[in-house]
């Protein structure tokens, strides 16, 4: 084991190590590439992720409807919509039916 350690020190003679220039300018590439891929990367992701939304939004709309279990017969000027108003159908993958909430 002392003899491996020996000789690995020795190797460390041969190396031809880089001056600081070439550490720089080295190290400036390496940054300017990771930087440069993540922003490419971010880019084609987010627009990927945007058509995706607007393919699924084309195929498959959210279908909201506002009918009340409950019908209220008095005549109230309140048009605002309360949540229990809302009717939203979702499918269930798992199941493979729609569930009503």
């Amino acid at each position: 084991m002392f003899k491996f350690f020996t000789e690995s020190i020795k190797e460390f003679e041969h190396v031809v190590w880089p001056t600081k220039n070439e550490t720089r300018k080295y190290f400036s590439i390496v940054v300017w590439l990771i930087i440069s891929l993540t922003l490419f990367i971010f880019v084609i992701w987010s627009a990927f992720s945007a058509w995706l939304f607007y393919a699924k939004n084309i195929i498959n709309p959210a279908k909201i409807s506002t009918t009340s279990q409950t019908p209220n017969t008095s005549k109230s000027t309140d048009n605002n919509l309360k949540l229990d108003d809302i009717k939203i159908n979702s499918w269930s993958v798992s199941t493979g039916s729609v569930n009503t909430k």
